[in-house]
């Protein structure tokens, strides 16, 4: 059994709803429908505005143009602060004691085993989907939208526990 004592910051909640969103299909489709549809739009509005306004299309083809552009270079950088800045606003808001703070997470053949201050939660090998990784956490995933955070500076053997997850967790599910 190996057993991993750590906190839980706000900061490992946000970097995993970060990283989920940048490697969730359903959300990459968002990202992209959004980027895309939002500046056609803007490139039809000067033909709809123009007999409306007695004006040339072409002189409101310009500023559209430009915000259409600016748009689709800009859109990423603002979708993922979003994320960010929702995540961080879902963790203060109402009673998260349970999310946050100290844990212990115990590993063995069973499964795992996550200890906080409110309560424990046991997951067996066959409820753990995927194990991912990003460059400071590895997220345990036991549903779709949700995942057992992992700090990599609370693991003194970092090889040892993903050799272990790996064999745990089929190796196609293991990024």
């Amino acid at each position: 059994m190996q057993k991993f004592s750590y906190e839980l910051t706000e900061q490992q909640f946000v970097d995993f709803n970060l990283y989920h969103a940048k490697h969730s299909t359903a959300v990459q489709r968002s990202l992209i429908n959004q980027r895309f549809v939002v500046p056609i739009v803007y490139l039809v509005l000067p033909f709809i505005m123009a007999p409306i306004f007695d004006l040339s299309w072409w002189a409101l083809m310009i500023p559209f143009v430009l915000f259409a552009v600016l748009w689709i270079l800009a859109f990423p950088a603002y979708f993922y602060w979003n994320i960010k800045r929702m995540s961080r606003k879902m963790v203060n808001e109402g009673r998260n004691e349970g999310l946050l703070g100290p844990r212990e997470l115990f590993i063995d053949a069973e499964g795992v085993r996550e200890v906080t201050q409110n309560g424990e939660a046991h997951v067996r090998w066959s409820g753990i989907e995927k194990c991912e990784q990003d460059e400071r956490n590895v997220y345990l995933y036991n549903g779709a939208m949700s995942a057992l955070i992992v700090p990599k500076h609370a693991v003194t053997d970092l090889e040892a526990l993903i050799s272990l997850l790996a064999e745990k967790v089929p190796v196609n599910r293991m990024n």
